[in-house]
C-alpha cells in the first residue's frame, strides 16, 4: 500500500460549544459599539424567529446559523440608534422544544432584556410562559431585568384563544410572579404590527436603566468621598 493512498484521520475537535466561545467568535464581538444582549423565548412555533427576521433582518450566516438545530439557538444582530449613540443589538432566539431546555437555560444568562412570546391562537403557549419560562428567568436572570410580553399572529383575529384583557389584568395585578414586565404588545409579523415597537421599547428601557445605574453609582461614589 502506498502512503499517498492513506487518508489521514480527522482529529476530533476539543472545543466545547458553549455560550462563551460562541460569543467570543461572533462577528458582532469585533464591533467597537456597545453590545446589548436580548433573548426572545417561548415554545416552538409561536413565531419568535419570524418576529426577529421582520424587525432585524436575516440570521447570521455560515458557521453559527448551522447550529440552529443542534443547540437550539439562532443569532440576530441589528444596529440601533439610541439616546447614547449607536449600539449593536444581539438577539438570541431561543428554541422552545423540550430537547433543548438544558442548554437553552444557560443562554439566558447575561441577557439585558427579555421578550416573552406566545401565540394568540394557542392558549397553551401562553400558559407555558408562566409554567416554564418565567421560572427560568427568575432563576438565571437579574431580578430587575426588563421583560416585554408579546402575543403573535394577531392578524388571525377569528382564531384567537387568549383574551388580551386577561393578560393586561395579570400584568397590572402586581403579583409576585408577574416579574418585571414593562409592556404588553399584540404583534403580527405578517401584517408588521408592533414588530419594531417591541424592540425599540425594550432597547430604550435597557438604555435608561443602564444610565440610571451609572448615575447612581457615580453619585454614591461622590457621596462616599464627601462622607469620608
Amino acid at each position: 500500500m502506498h502512503l499517498n493512498n492513506v487518508m489521514p484521520q480527522r482529529r476530533k475537535s476539543t472545543t466545547t460549544l458553549t455560550q462563551q466561545n460562541l460569543q467570543r467568535n461572533l462577528p458582532l464581538e469585533k464591533s467597537d459599539k456597545p453590545i446589548l444582549k436580548v433573548s426572545i423565548a417561548g415554545i416552538g412555533g409561536v413565531g419568535k424567529t419570524t418576529l426577529c427576521q421582520r424587525a432585524l433582518g436575516s440570521i447570521l450566516e455560515d458557521y453559527y446559523s448551522n447550529y440552529k438545530i443542534t443547540i437550539g439557538v439562532q443569532f440576530f444582530t441589528h444596529n440601533v440608534v439610541t439616546d447614547i449613540g449607536e449600539v449593536v443589538l444581539s438577539v438570541w432566539d431561543l428554541a422552545g422544544q423540550d430537547q433543548f431546555q438544558e442548554i437553552v437555560n444557560r443562554f439566558l444568562i447575561g441577557s439585558s432584556g427579555i421578550i416573552l412570546a406566545y401565540d394568540s391562537t394557542d392558549i397553551n403557549s401562553y400558559f407555558s410562559l408562566h409554567h416554564r419560562w418565567m421560572p427560568l428567568i427568575e432563576e438565571f436572570c437579574d431580578p430587575n431585568i426588563p421583560i416585554i410580553l408579546v402575543s403573535t399572529k394577531n392578524d388571525l383575529e377569528d382564531d384567537k384563544e387568549v383574551d388580551p384583557n386577561l393578560v393586561r389584568d395579570f400584568i397590572s395585578s402586581k403579583e409576585e410572579h408577574n416579574q418585571n414586565i414593562i409592556e404588553f404588545l399584540e404583534t403580527s409579523s405578517k401584517s408588521n404590527i408592533n414588530v419594531n415597537e417591541t424592540f425599540d421599547i425594550l432597547v430604550n428601557n435597557i438604555i435608561n436603566k443602564k444610565i440610571e445605574e451609572y448615575q447612581k453609582k457615580n453619585n454614591d461614589a461622590k457621596l462616599s468621598k464627601i462622607v469620608n
